[in-house]
């Protein structure tokens, strides 16, 4: 298997035609990937503009790089019978994905917060799951709270804890930020710290 992709990366250096087709073929987990890649909240609606973007792009190069090549030149990826079936699966599969993630995004964690102190490099994003009404946002029992850090300067997001409570707003010490807890479904949590220099939990008691 291992001499099979050394093969298949030696061919597409030396043969444009495997190089594109390996571009395509790459394209689709890349595509799905981006879909459940955690933005920043003023970045979410961009997302999935972008990847029907890069889908379209990718399409219409697909369609281009095949009408360039000579019928006995074609790889097996733009022969008729591979490439049709496989650019239709392609169509379909990133919009779907695309669209269970926002469905999951509409179900799941809302934005409700955003925390950036003078001087430290950490931007951290409160993500709350809160009770259907007519519940209160307390009164059913898979209430949740999610803080997710800033990765550099791009607008992605990873996620630092998840905590089955919510938090009122942070008291700033030094670099480290304490966030005392509103309400919890975890009755030995009191508080969460986070180090606002590191971007790490320093304590969660």
């Amino acid at each position: 298997m291992r001499l099979f992709f050394i093969e298949l990366i030696k061919q597409a250096f030396t043969n444009s035609q495997y190089l594109k087709q390996l571009i395509i073929v790459s394209s689709l987990p890349a595509l799905v990937g981006m879909s459940f890649v955690q933005m920043i909240p003023t970045w979410e609606m961009v997302k999935p503009i972008a990847i029907l973007i890069f889908l379209i792009m990718v399409i219409v190069f697909a369609f281009r790089w095949r009408s360039q090549t000579a019928r006995n030149q074609r790889v097996i990826l733009f022969r008729p019978f591979i490439f049709f079936p496989f650019l239709a699966i392609f169509t379909l599969a990133v919009p779907f994905f695309l669209l269970v993630n926002l469905a999951i995004a509409y179900l799941d964690y809302h934005p409700v917060a955003t925390y950036q102190f003078p001087d430290l490099p950490t931007t951290l994003y409160i993500y709350e799951n809160t009770c259907f009404p007519p519940d209160s946002r307390t009164e059913c029992d898979y209430y949740s709270t999610e803080i997710r850090r800033r990765v550099w300067i791009l607008p992605v997001t990873t996620t630092l804890l998840s905590c089955p409570c919510f938090f009122e707003k942070p008291m700033l010490r030094g670099d480290i930020a304490t966030f005392p807890i509103e309400a919890s479904r975890d009755k030995s949590r009191l508080a969460v710290s986070i180090d606002m220099r590191y971007g790490k939990v320093v304590e969660d008691s």
